[in-house]
């Protein structure tokens, strides 16, 4: 009679699994596979971080190398009063110059449209008896010489032309009437300045 039973079968037992050479070959050869790959990578990662440091110091030290350049080119530079003050006095000239061709500019202009009105309040209260043999237009002043068959005619026509548009408003500052060496009567009037005395001349 059995007093003993045994459930522990020897199918579910554990075995006991040596490892054969080939399968530790392999693990190590695949091992080594895996880490000199790993080294190589490591290597190559580390040679082109250093290339891009040295790269990166010697554009510091050039940059550098510059900037103690520049610095020293300033600290050597040194401004030439003189030249500072003939520039500037150039340019003052300049200034004036400039402003004087403006002034010139303007008067011209003026003159030219002061004239076409002169001209035309001339040709429209002319004289029969009078005529004209020189016009002088400096900017608002007016010279007029020119000659007659008799004195009275002068004053009349002048009345006419201080109607005109151009003449309203202006006096003329002087009015001589003489005859030449020929006895021709000849007359000079003016809106400016006193004129001097013609020499040689016969006032009437």
């Amino acid at each position: 009679m059995k007093n003993r039973v045994n459930l522990y079968h020897a199918s579910i037992q554990p075995k006991l699994q040596l490892l054969t050479l080939s399968s530790v070959l392999v693990i190590w050869l695949v091992a080594t596979i895996l880490c000199s790959f790993l080294y190589f990578y490591m290597v190559s990662e580390q040679q082109k971080l250093q290339s891009e440091v040295t790269m990166l110091e010697s554009n510091k030290k050039q940059q550098k190398t510059l900037l103690n350049e520049l610095k020293n080119a300033v600290e050597n530079l040194k401004m030439d009063l003189s030249l500072v003050e003939k520039v500037e006095e150039k340019q003052k000239l300049i200034g004036l110059k400039q402003r004087v061709l403006n002034e010139l500019a303007g008067q011209e202009d003026l003159k030219s449209i002061g004239f076409s009105k002169l001209m035309l309040d001339l040709a429209s209260h002319s004289q029969d008896q009078l005529w004209l043999t020189r016009i002088n237009l400096n900017g608002t002043s007016v010279v007029i010489e020119g000659a007659a068959t008799d004195s009275f005619i002068v004053p009349k026509w002048l009345g006419l032309l201080g109607k005109t548009d151009y003449f309203k408003g202006q006096e003329f500052s002087d009015t001589r009437l003489y005859r030449d060496p020929e006895q021709q009567l000849n007359f000079v009037i003016s809106t400016g300045e006193q004129l001097t005395i013609i020499k040689g001349s016969n006032n009437d």
